[in-house]
């Protein structure tokens, strides 16, 4: 018998775009969660970020942040950790991509030919100007590790210039709800498939994976998922999914399109109920 397992964004897909609250969706979490059906966060979001988000929501599963640039696994997981998986603060890193050291020095020469300003350049407060986050909210969401997050201040001529000069630096500009993403040779499908064969070995029964989320960075991660679900927006249109014509769109937006969408696949699939 098959296992259930969703893979889920959260800023405008479990989370709403302008509260950030999950508070709607969480008889459907907390159904998943009773029926053993695993919840995993693959978001933009910092490592800082999803570890507080996750306590606060009592969810207690590994996570992928960064537009999959890095698995994070509970230091108390039971899941079988690879040769590599590196210990730190008292969490279990898997790296799939680059720090974001390397990627702020590659990124330095094209300051000159494009326009716009990274995360590295702004400050707190502007920080939440732009998204809305409460000071503390905005200090995590500051710490990345793997990513650089730019407000793209130039033509969208130079934006597909820039998209092919960082390609041909093996990097990748990824479009998400409120910024572009300069991330490694990684994205969120590529990471949900590595830990989906994780699950696997785990669990030793096939596995459906649920994919949820609301944006282009999301593509990649819908795109590989055995039932993929937009959730819809409230300020921009779904994006194509190629080569998905089922693709389902929620008729509500953020948390409320997630237990939507959520409720109709454990109903589906038999688990559980709400």
């Amino acid at each position: 018998m098959s296992r259930l397992v969703i893979f889920t964004d959260l800023d405008g897909t479990l989370l709403d775009h302008h509260t950030y609250t999950a508070e709607p969706a969480r008889p459907a979490w907390e159904a998943a969660e009773a029926a053993g059906v695993p919840c995993v966060f693959n978001t933009s979001k910092t490592r800082a970020e999803v570890e507080q988000l996750q306590e606060k929501l009592g969810l207690h599963e590994p996570f992928i942040v960064e537009n999959g640039a890095a698995v994070w696994f509970p230091g108390d997981t039971e899941l079988p950790l690879p040769p590599d998986a590196r210990p730190t603060d008292g969490l279990y890193c898997k790296l799939l991509s680059i720090p974001r050291t390397e990627i702020l020095e590659i990124l330095a020469p094209l300051r000159h030919r494009f326009r716009f300003r990274g995360l590295s350049d702004m400050g707190v407060n502007e920080l939440m100007e732009r998204t809305g986050l409460e000071r503390q909210q905005a200090i995590l969401a500051s710490q990345r590790e793997f990513s650089e997050p730019l407000v793209w201040m130039d033509t969208e001529d130079a934006l597909k210039e820039c998209v092919e000069a960082l390609d041909a630096l093996n990097l990748r500009l990824v479009r998400g709800g409120r910024f572009h993403h300069v991330i490694g040779a990684c994205d969120k499908g590529q990471a949900m498939s590595w830990l989906l064969a994780v699950y696997q070995n785990a669990f030793g029964d096939a596995i459906t994976s649920m994919a949820l989320g609301d944006s282009e960075n999301d593509v990649d991660m819908l795109s590989a998922s055995d039932i993929p679900f937009l959730v819809r927006s409230p300020v921009h249109a779904p994006p194509e999914i190629p080569d998905r014509p089922e693709v389902c769109i929620t008729s509500h937006c953020g948390p409320e399109g997630w237990a939507e969408a959520v409720t109709s696949v454990l109903e589906q699939e038999g688990i559980g109920s709400l």
